[in-house]
């Protein structure tokens, strides 16, 4: 529409012409300036023709009331804060996607789809569309008025961020549809548009605040912000890329669904195609990659899919990802930088970890400046140097790391510090170890990392305990140990800089509900070297609370099928440390009361054995076999033992396979252990 019929809009209306007629216009008009400017970056009038429709509607809203309806554009500016985001479970789980940087596991995918058919489909359609690098929505209308929108958090759980999605112009607030299903659930992708986030990046210079790093992450911020007026200050767009719950069928193909959301007035991901040949689906994904600095928002893959919904339920899913879709990721963003310095990082066990800082260098819509090192032997097989020129890479667009030193500058070889920088105690080098360690346990920067671990929403998950906050408790010597967090006080919070009566009063209310955390929990917090994430779990459910853990010998330890000796002996150090066992006790005289962790199944087809995966797995990642065998009453080893009864073998399975044959274990292949899990569901 061109910028002159919108003016003759504006000043040429008839007077006699209805006010509802009137304000159904200008919503029109505007929602239609908003696609182009949120979503499409294709703007076709200027600021201030839009502000001048903006002021329109205000007035003609503010002269006739009951016009005024909760999807205006005037009602996007936001309403009162909330208190806090909460917790809703999604009625469906939001899986997450497969994805390759390999052509031919994306040829091997296609393959494993046909023949999973065995030719019994005629005319299979696969749909390709963009991967968008934003933040994962569920939208949940009810008869047509979206009602609530929560983020994918862990797939089942997500945060309701309604208050923030509302005011993103783009999207209706009631479907255009006259007969809506009772409920849609829909779901898609959050995200910003360049011209959007350099928008919000002049405002930020012009307020001298510091710039915002990347689209994506500003997107994620802004939606948890809690006051809606802040977040709609922040023009953010919403995509669809599919279904969650729905009362009724709305279409019998995903490129149906997405047809039939567009014409209700959902924005949909751009450039869906629907192929039927493998050379179809890796040209469309090649067009769009060589389109992808054109795009109005980062984009950093395609999604392939099978087509038909009936032939997506028969393929189903694995435990955290559908077998009928996969995403097939773009290369890695790379670019050239020096190293300007060379530090060293303390963490949570201690742990000595050098980071290069390199001159800014934008790669992949991110500025990077600090980039990890890993350990001594990275740095001496990279050979990197201050002043050298590297090669840098963000690998799998997050994590940047140096690929090559590309030009030696000619400066002084770097080694390993032999004192902690932070706190000048020696340093210990195990030759049975990569990682060099701090020889301090009560080292400032240790207790700062471990506390931000014991906090962390794996852990204790206590909210509002931040990284800024943990640094200004510790510097201030209010916290010099995990206990300290369960005496905190809050006149001496409120004393803080930047801590007010609220924000005191909700970080105590989290402490509290930290101390009935479930003790698999609470165990990983501890940070205890070893024990992970899984082994808690295995301890927790063999001994459901300290006291108990306490009267576990060495032996009984190793007993549990996926303890070796290793964690044992980390286990029975720690135990028998007194400073540590004094903490406990600390957190048990103010309050701690662990809970007792569910119980993991029993029942499943491989209750009663125990497994261990080797080798390159086809369908499953290694996270997905752990939870299949954990769903299915099994359990898991660590390596190759007496007490191993099943080996899953992937591709080059290497020594395991062999100690394996050797013990008289008994071996499957992938397929196999697939079969075994699923009976005969998988049949055509």
């Amino acid at each position: 529409m061109p910028a002159q019929s919108t003016q003759d809009q504006l000043f040429g209306m008839p007077d006699d012409e209805a006010p509802a007629a009137v304000h159904a216009r200008l919503v029109a008009e505007i929602r239609h300036h908003d696609v182009l400017y949120y979503q499409s970056d294709e703007p076709e009038i200027s600021d201030a023709e839009y502000d001048a429709l903006f002021r329109q509607l205000q007035d003609l809203e503010d002269s006739h009331p009951g016009l005024v309806t909760a999807d205006s554009p005037t009602q996007r500016v936001g309403g009162a804060p909330v208190s806090e985001l909460h917790s809703v479970a999604h009625t469906r789980p939001m899986l997450s996607l497969a994805n390759t940087y390999s052509r031919e596991e994306i040829a091997d995918w296609f393959d494993s789809v046909n023949d999973f058919f065995a030719g019994k489909v005629e005319g299979l359609c696969f749909s390709i569309e963009p991967k968008l690098d934003g933040v994962a929505v569920e939208l949940v209308y009810e008869r047509g008025q979206l009602v609530r929108a929560i983020t994918r958090g862990d797939g089942k759980r997500g945060d309701d961020v309604s208050h923030t999605v509302a005011t993103i112009r783009t999207l209706p607030l009631t479907l255009v549809c006259d007969d809506p299903p009772e409920l849609l659930e829909v779901r898609g992708e959050v995200v910003m548009t360049h011209a959007s986030f350099a928008a919000v990046n002049r405002a930020r210079d012009a307020a001298d605040e510091p710039r915002f790093v990347n689209p994506r992450n500003l997107a994620s911020g802004t939606l948890k912000l809690l006051d809606p007026q802040m977040a709609a200050r922040r023009p953010l767009s919403f995509l669809a890329y599919g279904l969650g719950e729905v009362s009724v069928p709305v279409a019998t193909s995903h490129s149906g669904a997405l047809r039939q959301l567009a014409e209700w007035g959902l924005p949909t991901a751009l450039d869906l195609a629907a192929q039927g040949e493998l050379t179809h689906v890796m040209d469309h994904h090649d067009a769009l990659l060589a389109r992808r600095g054109d795009l109005p928002f980062d984009v950093d893959g395609s999604v392939i899919k099978v087509d038909d919904f009936a032939l997506q339920e028969r393929l189903g899913e694995r435990s955290r990802s559908p077998r009928w879709a996969i995403a097939y990721k773009f290369p890695a963003a790379q670019g050239r930088s020096v190293v300007a310095e060379i530090l060293v990082q303390v963490g949570r066990t201690g742990a000595i970890t050098p980071k290069a800082i390199i001159e800014p260098l934008y790669v992949g819509g991110v500025t990077i400046e600090h980039v990890t090192l890993h350990n001594k032997d990275e740095i001496e097989r990279l050979g990197v140097k201050v002043g050298d020129t590297v090669l840098v890479e963000r690998a799998g667009d997050v994590i940047p790391k140096i690929v090559a030193v590309v030009k030696d500058g000619g400066g002084p070889g770097w080694s390993m510090p032999e004192r902690c920088p932070v706190c000048d105690s020696p340093i210990l080098d195990d030759p049975d170890e990569v990682v060099v360690r701090c020889s301090n346990a009560a080292c400032p920067a240790v207790l700062r990392r471990r506390i931000q671990h014991f906090v962390a929403r794996r852990a204790l998950d206590i909210d509002g305990l931040g990284e800024k906050l943990v640094d200004l408790l510790v510097a201030e010597g209010l916290v010099t140990g995990l206990s300290d967090l369960f005496a905190l006080d809050e006149q001496a919070l409120i004393a803080l800089p930047r801590m007010g009566e609220v924000s005191a009063a909700n970080l105590l209310a989290g402490v509290a509900q930290a101390k009935t955390r479930t003790f698999d929990r609470f165990l990983f917090g501890l940070g205890i070297r070893h024990v992970g994430e899984h082994v808690s779990e295995v301890l927790a459910q063999r001994w459901p609370n300290i006291e108990a853990l306490r009267g576990a010998t060495a032996q009984q330890l190793e007993d549990v099928a996926e303890i070796g000796p290793t964690v044992a002996a980390s286990l029975v150090a720690w135990l028998e440390d007194e400073t540590e066992q004094a903490q406990v006790d600390r957190m048990i005289s103010l309050g701690l009361n662990t809970q007792a962790p569910e119980k993991v199944a029993t029942g499943g087809v491989l209750s009663g054995r125990t497994y261990l995966f080797t080798g390159s797995l086809a369908e499953l990642s290694r996270k997905e076999a752990t939870e299949l065998v954990k769903g299915q009453g099994g359990k898991l080893l660590s390596g190759v033992s007496k007490n191993l009864d099943v080996l899953v073998v992937g591709e080059k399975p290497g020594s395991k396979l062999k100690k394996a044959e050797a013990l008289g274990i008994e071996v499957l292949t992938e397929a196999e252990f697939l079969a075994l899990v699923r009976g005969s569901s998988d049949d055509p």
